[in-house]
């Protein structure tokens, strides 16, 4: 039966409760007070004082008690906003630490395991949060049961859910390194491969098979702890699945040529070379140490399976990391093959290594070919890097070309070399070259040869003259010369040539040079037939002079004199006739008197009759 009230009772009860009510609101009043320090009241007695100062004590240990956990009700404040804040999980498990509360650092990270989602997560990653947990309980409250039982559930028993596999990763490495630091090699070792194996239900699981993380921590610990077989057997395993790096190969080699499995070593690395070929970087270190330690371990006992790596490895070598195997490979027939194989190298490398690495390698050719071959052979290989350089290294290559010749006393094999390569060295970027033939014809030619090559350099002048460089081709060791216009070169040739440039004939599309450069007294035949004769009598004094040092010593050519003879010519010479007049613009003839002649008219006119 339910008892039923009466009205009276019922009142009484609602008095008690206003009356409860009125003395909470009067204590909430009286604190209030205290804090706010209301001075309404001037007069207490003894009884009241007493009460009034324990009233403030409390409060002010409240005050001080509320004002010592204000950073954690702030960040309460903060988790309740986002609760998948990590940082704030992370630094609320810092304040209770701080104020010496491990139990509750250990729950609030116990708490943040449950409220952070991974896929929302933010301001760092939930594997941190894991960690902290495990540092706090292994560390501070010296629980290796607990944080083993946590690394336990969140790496086996899938309690929380990562979204990356690298978070999970980073759990399993710190529960492997856990058990190191305690001596559990065993279990250290079991645990790192089995978070390798793959064989696991969610997918940031089956993704550990593929952190180089957790390979790279298995390959250390088998390599230490475990026999030779296990850790051949782990490394075949992340070969097999395409996880391996070419390091990951290098230290397989080493570990096995360091047992003595030295056939087993090249095997690993012809697995690395299928899987990192030509162009990826890793091929080019793979091959380095292949064929090192192939060549240290056998020598010159394998010639043929030596030059079959080379072969294999220069076919798909790019042009820029091939000239390293090539001084390899000439080095190695060098000592253990033949000379005509070992230079067949070389002419290969001179035609496959870039347009940069061509001069280095032709001169590298040239100069085993003179060691083995003698210096006459180098003739068809200076011709080939010639004709195959650029300008300016093909240049240089004629210098020296022309220098062997010369010391070979192939004097005229010598000019034709520099002749040939006046065209590829502009006299403005390369005076090295023109100072170099001019010594060269002050040493070993006469007058012919050396005008010969003056009109040579005049007419490379003339070619380049329109061409233009930049600041940088201009700027790097070579002088800085002013770039000839059409205007300068003209003026230049025609002072040099003794001639006068008609600029009102001057064309007008750049690029041609007017053919009408000479005047009238140049155009008249006779002087043209003049200077003819001057010239030949100049080339029968230079081939006397030349019979005459052959027969009785070098004499010095007095050019001087040359130059005066020409004078006393031109001053025998009768003057030139004045230009014709006829079909002139602007200009009218007129019939000369009769007595500006004098007599002629008439012994003319007698003549006639």
């Amino acid at each position: 039966e339910i008892p039923v009230k009466s009205e009276e009772e019922e009142e009484e009860e609602e008095g008690k409760n206003d009356e409860g009510q009125e003395g909470k609101v009067a204590a909430d009043n009286d604190d209030l007070d205290i804090l706010l320090g209301d001075n309404t009241h001037n007069t207490f007695s003894d009884e009241d004082n007493a009460g009034s100062s324990a009233d403030v004590e409390l409060a002010i240990s409240r005050a001080e008690h509320l004002t010592s956990r204000r950073p954690l009700l702030l960040n309460r404040v903060l988790l309740r906003q986002n609760p998948h804040n990590v940082g704030e999980w992370i630094k609320r498990s810092q304040l209770y630490l701080a104020l010496g509360e491990e139990d509750m650092a250990a729950e609030a990270l116990e708490e943040s395991l449950k409220a952070v989602s991974a896929r929302k997560s933010v301001n760092g990653s939930p594997c941190t949060l894991v960690l902290t947990l495990v540092d706090i309980l292994e560390n501070r409250r010296k629980n290796v049961d607990g944080a083993r039982n946590v690394l336990e559930r969140i790496c086996t028993k899938d309690e929380y859910d990562f979204a990356d596999s690298e978070d999970l990763a980073q759990c399993h490495t710190a529960w492997v390194e856990f058990e190191l630091r305690h001596e559990n090699w065993d279990a250290a070792l079991n645990l790192a491969r089995r978070a390798t194996s793959g064989k696991k239900s969610s997918k940031a699981a089956r993704g550990l098979s593929r952190s180089l993380r957790l390979w790279n921590l298995l390959f250390d610990l088998e390599e230490s702890l475990g026999t030779v077989q296990t850790t051949k057997d782990a490394y075949d395993r992340a070969l097999e699945s395409k996880v391996a790096t070419p390091s990951h190969v290098l230290n397989y080699a080493a570990f096995l040529k360091d047992r003595k499995y030295f056939e087993e070593s090249f095997a690993a690395y012809e697995r690395g070379m299928g899987l990192f070929p030509f162009p990826h970087a890793g091929a080019i270190l793979l091959w380095k140490n292949y064929l090192t330690n192939f060549l240290e371990r056998y020598g010159g006992s394998k010639t043929p399976r030596a030059r079959e790596l080379f072969d294999r490895c220069l076919a798909d070598c790019p042009p820029e990391e091939s000239p390293e195997f090539f001084l390899q490979y000439g080095d190695y027939e060098e000592t253990h093959g033949l000379t005509k194989r070992a230079l067949g190298v070389y002419e290969r490398m001179c035609a496959s290594v870039p347009p940069s690495e061509k001069y280095a390698a032709y001169r590298l050719y040239i100069a085993k070919a003179i060691h083995y071959l003698g210096i006459a052979s180098a003739r068809p290989i200076y011709e080939s890097a010639i004709s195959s350089l650029d300008d300016g290294p093909a240049s240089r290559i004629c210098l020296e070309y022309a220098k062997m010749e010369t010391g070979l006393r192939e004097k005229d094999r010598a000019r034709t070399v520099l002749v040939y390569g006046a065209q590829l060295a502009d006299p403005r970027r390369d005076p090295d070259y023109w100072k170099a033939w001019h010594e060269f014809e002050i040493s070993h030619g006469n007058e012919e040869t050396f005008r010969e090559m003056l009109r040579v350099k005049r007419s490379v002048q003339a070619a380049f003259s329109t061409v233009n460089y930049n600041a940088a081709e201009m700027g790097g060791g070579v002088p800085r010369v002013d770039t000839l216009t059409e205007e300068s070169a003209l003026e230049m040739i025609a002072e040099r040539e003794g001639v006068e440039v008609d600029k009102l004939n001057q064309p007008l599309i750049g690029g041609f040079v007017s053919g009408k450069k000479r005047t009238a007294e140049v155009a008249d035949l006779g002087e043209v037939e003049r200077r003819a004769a001057r010239l030949r009598q100049v080339t029968g004094a230079a081939e006397s002079g030349a019979s005459a040092a052959a027969g009785g010593g070098d004499d010095e050519i007095d050019i001087d004199d040359i130059d005066g003879n020409e004078e006393e010519e031109e001053k025998q010479a009768p003057p030139p006739l004045p230009p014709s007049t006829k079909n002139v613009k602007g200009v009218s003839e007129k019939a000369i008197p009769a007595a500006v002649f004098g007599g002629l008219t008439a012994s003319s006119g007698d003549s006639e009759s």
